[in-house]
């Protein structure tokens, strides 16, 4: 059986059933504090009792299953029913709803939100932001570059500010050549059997962890 493209619609749902969600499948060791932790430490900081929340893309759930119970409401979307049913299982005091984030905005997601927040998630969700967002609301974003040039362009097209950018770079490790093929497969890079050859150590093969995290509001 031919293995579905990463990031295909068959593919997510291949993670789903084999891996239990949308999870960095390699192995890793980094030689520094990891560069999602800026995300983590805005998004705590932003949550509180009265605080509306949407989530673009929330795969299986997870930070709805941490932070759902925090704040007044935890609404999320996701366009994979596969990955939607361990959301529900792993988050029951959140709101899901199917959608691909493109389309117009379906019934279950019609409110107003304080917090948009979108953890690797589809930059999509940026022209909805005028209709989703409550007075004074933040967009808070992390992708797994350095550099996401599209997010504040897509921004600056509907009036939104960026408030703040981080961009961190950690080196780390990857113990095994399975592990770098993973990790090629994850980020959509073409594998080179001569990289694992030439380049490995005793600690396995070095590559960067990276991620750009930013903070928009609108004007």
């Amino acid at each position: 059986m031919t293995k579905p493209e990463p990031h295909s619609r068959g593919w997510y749902a291949l993670q789903a059933r084999e891996r239990g969600g949308y999870v960095h499948p390699w192995r890793r060791v980094l030689d520094g504090p990891e560069p999602e932790n800026t995300f983590a430490a805005l998004l705590e900081s932003l949550l509180g009792p009265a605080v509306r929340v949407l989530e673009a893309g929330c795969g299986h759930g997870p930070d709805a299953a941490r932070y759902a119970a925090q704040v007044e409401c935890w609404t999320a979307y996701d366009r994979q029913p596969e990955l939607l049913e361990l959301a529900a299982a792993n988050a029951p005091a959140a709101k899901l709803v199917l959608w691909d984030g493109r389309s117009g905005i379906p019934a279950g997601l019609e409110g107003i939100f304080d917090l948009i927040v979108s953890r690797r998630g589809p930059t999509s969700i940026i022209p909805h932001l005028p209709a989703l967002a409550g007075p004074g609301a933040r967009f808070l974003y992390v992708g797994p570059r350095m550099d996401v040039p599209e997010v504040p362009l897509r921004l600056a097209e509907i009036g939104w500010t960026v408030l703040s950018e981080w961009r961190e770079r950690v080196r780390g490790w990857l113990p095994s050549e399975a592990d770098y093929l993973l990790h090629c497969e994850f980020m959509n890079l073409t594998p080179d059997p001569s990289v694992w050859r030439q380049e490995a150590t005793e600690r396995g093969l070095p590559y960067f962890e990276e991620r750009y995290t930013m903070l928009a509001a609108a004007e």
